[in-house]
């Protein structure tokens, strides 16, 4: 096996890693925005609040850039073959 294909697959492989991370950072940070009680319309610790809303922002740029990973690791490698 070529080294940069072996890489590749090692790449595809942190990628989808890093997509799961993500995606549980995101639930994670979701959870402890339902968890947090409200009083009047607004979070009872509004620090917890923003710090989830923060997480979710970004685990979404996380996401997006492990499927440019995926996507970009999955092309070279087809290519290869």
């Amino acid at each position: 096996m070529s080294i940069s294909k072996q890489y590749l697959e090692q790449l595809h492989e942190t990628a989808s890693q890093l997509n799961e991370i993500a995606n549980n950072m995101q639930q994670n940070a979701i959870r402890l925005i339902q968890e947090n009680p409200q009083i009047d319309g607004r979070f009872q610790d509004q620090g917890i609040a923003n710090d989830s809303l923060f997480t979710i922002s970004c685990s979404f740029n996380l996401q997006k850039l492990a499927e440019n990973l995926i996507s970009y690791c999955e092309e070279r490698l087809s290519n290869m073959q």
